[in-house]
């Protein structure tokens, strides 16, 4: 069987690549709950905590805040949020793989599970089971 080798997160020039991009906005857009472009702290704390298993520290709030995008209210934008992954992958990709992996993604960008999916089949113990057929 052949070594299948993962997409690269970031093109020559060090931008993201458009199906990384297209993932990372997706992500963002299921934690930005009242679709306003931004997510406040509750919302970047609940992607934090699904993300890393806990919400950022101090520390790391104020490096994005200093760093990143944010709106006229101090939340991080989408294009905050694409910034800090782009610094991240940069520097340290496999974090960034692991990160899409949480959020359901293959190693070829391909949405598998969405934790949406895994709390439904969890909240409704009587969901009609899978369709694999022999």
């Amino acid at each position: 069987m052949p070594l299948v080798t993962p997409p690269t997160l970031v093109d020559e020039e060090g931008a993201l690549t458009q199906e990384c991009e297209d993932a990372l906005v997706a992500i963002f857009k299921n934690y930005d709950l009242d679709k306003d472009g931004a997510l406040s702290k509750a919302e970047l704390d609940a992607f934090a905590r699904d993300t890393n298993g806990d919400v950022f520290d101090e520390d790391t709030r104020a490096e994005i805040s200093e760093f990143l995008d944010l709106d006229d209210k101090g939340q991080l934008t989408l294009k905050g949020f694409l910034q800090m992954y782009n610094l991240q992958t940069s520097s340290e990709p496999s974090e960034t793989w692991k990160d899409l992996q949480k959020h359901g993604y293959d190693t070829k960008l391909k949405l598998v599970a969405s934790r949406n999916e895994d709390n439904d089949d969890r909240s409704n113990p009587t969901a009609a089971p899978s369709r694999n057929s022999n």
